[in-house]
């Protein structure tokens, strides 16, 4: 049994969620709920003590290193020798994505910014170079979130477009408003359709289809796919929710104010999927396979959805993976390899914190988030082969956060960012039995904001990879609290 916090790395999807929805939503908003899941966000962390273990690796050298000031740092991108690291909605600086120049790896210094915009976080975002009729250069896509701070104008809550072909002077190319608390994740796949070149941004909209039903004349699903073929003006290609286009329960049980079936009532009866101290159905992330014609939808409790994309017009369901009853759920991130035979998803769970901030005994056999391998020989049904941990991730230990975060293949190498553990490398050639290879974990350092401060985790220095990207034979870390790393991963 295992359970999860989402204040740390997810920015507080619930209550930016709740924070974004229309006047109306504030009415009958479940007030009392969201109060009652800050405070135990906040609480989830504050039991944490001690200290992180310092830098450390195996079969890694560090190249290079940047500390960034402008708030608490999100995922990390690098492209064609320019590295970009978002910020997280932390204190809500407002800062945007930072674009590094890397060409140096040695020595990498940070030349321009992209996607601030007040109240609004900016943390996840991803570059590709493209060549259509509208527009031929490096694209740069970013997930916007409404922070829902108080007394301040909303936030911006979509997918944000630039022209980075210059990193270091971006320019503004177009927005998509994609509703709700805004866009969590997003990426991008580049294909060719009717010999013409086609750009899609893959949007995760976490509660989407809980607000949109609720408040809005056109409901539209947690997964938003956006043509952006023209970056100045993307249009919605289509949107796939769980309950209105695949029949499955969706929003969480703190929703049953609002009655089934936002409440995660399963359509045709039955047990609930939703469980833990974060229980309910969202979509958190969403990847494209390397031909552009599969997504894979990280849904939370209800594991990692199959779309097919062959017609982005219209998107198909074609299965999902199930988790054993005794589990948390908690699928974050779902990501294939190249070849389309195998399926990362990790579990970011915080259990144990939680539990000790409660001052609630340990349950054996309770442990952090890790990763799953799935093989996708019949993707209506993928097959569970493994677990994929790391010692720290199978105990109940507290000093620090040792969840699994975001997972990507290279080749045969499995890369896990893991918070406090670092970044994670597994051989996966046999994906039956993975195989930890190397490790890098950065020197522990202290949140430069204090906001960590309310958590217990702020009050000391502690190592916090919160994405690792691979790229050109190098391997970039964005770090919370620090800002970037980049690292060699030894042969």
């Amino acid at each position: 049994m295992r359970s999860r916090t989402t204040a740390l790395a997810c920015g507080l999807i619930m209550t930016v969620a709740l924070g974004a929805a229309p006047a109306a939503a504030a009415k009958r908003a479940p007030r009392a709920d969201r109060a009652v899941l800050q405070q135990r966000l906040a609480a989830a962390a504050h039991g944490l003590s001690g200290h992180a273990a310092p830098r450390a690796g195996r079969n890694t050298s560090l190249v290079g290193a940047l500390g960034l000031p402008g708030g608490l740092h999100g995922d990390v991108w690098s492209h064609r020798g320019t590295a970009y690291v978002g910020t997280w909605s932390g204190p809500c600086p407002g800062t945007g994505v930072k674009i590094i120049d890397a060409s140096n790896p040695a020595s990498p210094r940070q030349i321009a910014t992209a996607g601030a915009y007040p109240n609004t976080s900016a943390e996840d975002m991803q570059v590709a170079a493209v060549a259509t009729s509208s527009f031929s250069g490096d694209l740069l896509a970013i997930g916007l979130q409404d922070c829902g701070l108080p007394d301040t104008a909303p936030g911006r809550t979509g997918v944000d477009l630039w022209d980075v072909t210059d990193p270091a002077e971006p320019t503004h190319l177009g927005f998509f408003d994609t509703g709700s608390g805004g866009t969590h994740e997003v990426s991008l796949t580049v294909r060719r359709i009717a010999g013409q070149q086609r750009v899609f941004a893959l949007a995760a909209v976490p509660f989407a289809e809980v607000f949109s039903t609720l408040f809005t004349d056109t409901p539209r699903g947690d997964f938003q796919l956006v043509d952006v073929t023209d970056p100045a003006a993307p249009v919605l290609a289509d949107d796939w929710g769980a309950g209105k286009d695949g029949g499955l329960p969706f929003g969480a049980p703190f929703l049953s104010d609002f009655g089934p079936p936002f409440d995660c009532t399963p359509p045709g009866g039955g047990a609930s999927p939703c469980r833990g101290h974060f229980p309910s159905v969202f979509n958190h992330s969403a990847s494209p396979s390397s031909d552009g014609m599969t997504a894979y939808l990280a849904y939370w409790d209800i594991g990692a959805v199959v779309l097919d994309m062959t017609d982005p017009s219209d998107l198909q369901f074609v299965g999902r993976t199930i988790y054993p009853m005794p589990s948390e759920g908690d699928t974050h991130s779902a990501m294939p390899n190249a070849a389309g035979t195998l399926l990362a998803t990790t579990d970011e769970d915080f259990s144990p914190a939680e539990r000790k901030a409660a001052g609630e005994p340990k349950l054996l056999g309770d442990t952090w988030g890790f990763a799953r391998l799935w093989g996708l020989s019949d993707p209506s049904d993928p097959e569970h082969l493994s677990d994929v941990t790391t010692p720290h991730s199978l105990t109940g230990k507290t000093d620090a956060f040792y969840s699994a975060h975001n997972p990507e293949f290279v080749g045969d190498t499995l890369s896990v960012s893991w918070y406090s553990d670092g970044v994670r490398f597994f051989d996966v050639s046999d994906p039956r039995r993975p195989v930890e290879t190397g490790f890098y974990r950065p020197h522990p350092t202290l949140d430069p904001t204090g906001v960590f401060a309310a958590f217990g985790a702020g009050d000391h220095p502690i190592a916090f990879v919160w994405g690792v990207h691979n790229d050109a034979g190098l391997t970039y870390l964005s770090d919370i609290n620090y800002g970037l790393y980049i690292i060699r991963r030894e042969q």
